[in-house]
């Protein structure tokens, strides 16, 4: 016969493998900036929340997925091998979109969406968001030529923009205009005030483009006295809107 404490610690095994198997209700996608990783913006939105972020996401039952960019090489690091979504010939609103590396990265998200939708997670159920160049990905994830796009519980951009001759416009467009058009999911954007990487005004005409296609963005730009950074007012907004439109059931 087996002992009290024996008996004990194969109940709570039993517990655990049940927990493990048990289906998450929701997910939420991060997408990191250039140059850095999925354990890096991890890190990165520990440290701008003090753990608020981890806390908030846990205690919501919301599975958070950490994706990592593939190296490649980058033109605007002279051709330098580095973790991004999709290649830039020139930091600016009038650069051409890399059509070739975004389709690459958007179906990268999709292949993460189809796990999570494997493991019991409804598409509608799980959102994108991203940061800077992951923010541009996650806008195309959402809003464009992904297998999802149109299906997803939110999106998040930050701190980025669509190119001008981006194919997002007229995807979404095509969407959601029209009486019998999908709803659009929400979205959250903020920009960083003093940000001379991408500078804001660029955040702004993708904010009025995003409207032109029949996404309901918000009224005006929610700016924040930060850099091209994250800081913990934008991250608590963002833990806000997460929790409004993904908490689990």
């Amino acid at each position: 016969f087996f002992g009290f404490g024996a008996i004990l610690c194969l109940h709570l095994s039993f517990i655990c493998r049940l927990a493990a198997m048990a289906p998450t209700a929701s997910a939420l996608i991060f997408l990191h900036g250039s140059g850095d990783s999925g354990n890096g913006v991890r890190m990165w939105l520990e440290h701008a929340s003090q753990g608020a972020w981890q806390r908030a996401m846990a205690d919501a039952g919301i599975r958070v997925v950490y994706p990592d960019a593939p190296t490649v090489p980058y033109t605007l690091m002279r051709g330098h091998m580095m973790p991004v979504w999709f290649d830039r010939v020139a930091m600016a609103y009038n650069a051409p979109e890399d059509k070739e590396g975004m389709a690459r990265s958007v179906e990268q998200v999709d292949v993460e969406i189809d796990r999570l939708v494997a493991e019991g997670v409804p598409a509608e159920s799980i959102g994108v968001v991203g940061f800077s160049m992951g923010g541009c990905l996650a806008l195309h994830v959402v809003y464009g030529r992904s297998r999802y796009a149109g299906k997803l519980a939110l999106c998040g951009a930050m701190s980025t923009f669509l190119a001008e001759d981006s194919s997002v416009d007229a995807l979404a467009a095509r969407r959601f205009a029209g009486e019998a058009a999908r709803r659009p999911p929400p979205i959250f954007v903020a920009h960083g005030s003093e940000d001379q990487m991408i500078q804001p005004a660029w955040a702004e005409a993708t904010r009025k483009r995003l409207g032109a296609a029949s996404i309901k963005v918000p009224d005006a730009m929610t700016m924040y006295r930060t850099a091209h950074d994250l800081c913990q007012p934008e991250v608590e907004a963002l833990t806000e809107f997460v929790l409004r439109h993904l908490k689990a059931s």
